[in-house]
């Protein structure tokens, strides 16, 4: 089982007992105390990941683990670029948003400068 674990195999009853050329059943009956001792053992293991201490998990629960946490990433990945789609519509929305206030803007300030004008040639013409 050394030899398993350096390589990163599977450590199962079934990987074990093909390795071995035995039956799981013998594996069960001559093993039964050392199994049992191992479980305890792994179920007490603890690991460090990311800052956080986590228990050691077989390998068949790390697998539905990973396969559930690779799914999950799949699905953020494309919720992600779904709103990144979303931010480039919003951006030109803005952008667009942006030049019609600045048109409006302009035009403003031309009609205000305009009234002006017209005042001041009003009030000439009054005075005169």
């Amino acid at each position: 089982m050394g030899t398993m674990r350096r390589n990163g195999e599977v450590i199962s009853f079934k990987t074990v007992a093909e390795r071995a050329n035995v039956s799981r059943e013998y594996l069960y009956r001559q093993f039964k105390e050392v199994i049992q001792q191992l479980r305890t053992t792994a179920l007490q293991q603890v690991v460090t990941v990311d800052g956080e201490e986590v228990r050691v998990r077989s390998a068949g629960r790390a697998a539905t683990i990973e396969v559930a946490l690779r799914n999950k990433v799949k699905r953020l990945e494309s919720e992600l670029a779904e709103v990144r789609q979303q931010k480039m519509e919003l951006d030109r929305r803005y952008e667009r948003a942006l030049g019609e206030a600045e048109e409006w803007r302009s035009r403003h300030q031309r009609a205000v400068t305009e009234l002006l004008e017209v005042r001041s040639r009003l009030t000439r013409y009054g005075s005169s």
